[in-house]
């Protein structure tokens, strides 16, 4: 799916000489989109059911838990 990609990593000040990227999809791709929502499906689903004040939210490629109590133990 991918061809001709490639990627340096930088972190502190390294940067790696490129890299080749041989598998994959596409950011962009309709199928990256279905794929996502797959693997992260058990991700959301940690906060049904719990506990109703409780909630995750996820929108494209960010997930948020938001939880509410009385105090930090609870």
């Amino acid at each position: 799916l991918l061809q001709g990609r490639r990627t340096k990593l930088k972190c502190d000040g390294y940067l790696s000489e490129w890299i080749s990227i041989t598998n994959g999809i596409g950011q962009g791709d309709p199928l990256s989109m279905i794929l996502y929502i797959i693997y992260n499906s058990d991700l959301v689903d940690t906060a049904k059911g719990r506990n109703k004040q409780e909630l995750a939210l996820a929108f494209i490629v960010d997930t948020a838990f938001i939880a509410t109590s009385k105090d930090f133990q609870e």
